[in-house]
């Protein structure tokens, strides 16, 4: 199977998982960060039995499991708040464009509109917009995975469309042109 043709498959299931099964993902890392907490927490109980306590390290690893496990609330939360303020100050910073400058002073005001709208509504809408970036994120993965899937297999390049071959490329060639 072709690199880029994997790829796009890769993509695609991705994608759809993203988009449309964010359960399956949640629930993946709470069965992980479940098992670590379950096996520091086995490790303990054998350490103290053995006569040897090894504590710190396996807290640690309770602590990585309990990190694991809430790491969908996380990812759903802060990455549309991150995007919020980039976005408002992105607009913020339009707006004082906008007043500083005449030249393009439409443009500005229009892309300050947008960018704080856009912004605020990530930041006081985190729940909506936390579900609406995953959509789009799993559809954006989607076009990709079914673009780069068409791609090579329309391609007979064995996958490596996007790859330029510089092996035979040399700079006593390219001093002609330098003169």
């Amino acid at each position: 199977m072709k690199s880029t043709t994997a790829k796009g498959i890769i993509m695609l299931v991705s994608g759809i998982i993203v988009a449309f099964f964010p359960n399956i993902i949640s629930s993946l890392f709470y069965i992980i960060g479940m098992a670590v907490i379950l096996f520091c927490l086995i490790n303990i109980i054998k350490s103290l039995i053995a006569g040897n306590p090894i504590i710190i390290p396996n807290v640690i690893g309770i602590l990585v499991g309990g990190a694991i496990t809430s790491l969908p609330h996380f990812v759903q939360t802060i990455i549309p708040l991150t995007i919020g303020f980039i976005l408002a100050f992105n607009g913020i910073d339009y707006a004082c464009k906008a007043i500083a400058n005449t030249d393009s002073r439409v443009l500005n005001i229009i892309l300050a509109v947008i960018g704080i709208g856009m912004g605020g509504t990530l930041l006081f809408h985190l729940v909506t917009a936390g579900n609406a970036t995953r959509i789009i994120a799993g559809l954006i993965m989607i076009a990709t995975g079914a673009y780069d899937f068409f791609t090579s297999s329309k391609s007979g390049d064995g996958g490596n469309s996007g790859i330029i071959d510089v092996s035979n490329y040399s700079v006593k060639d390219d001093n002609k042109f330098l003169r």
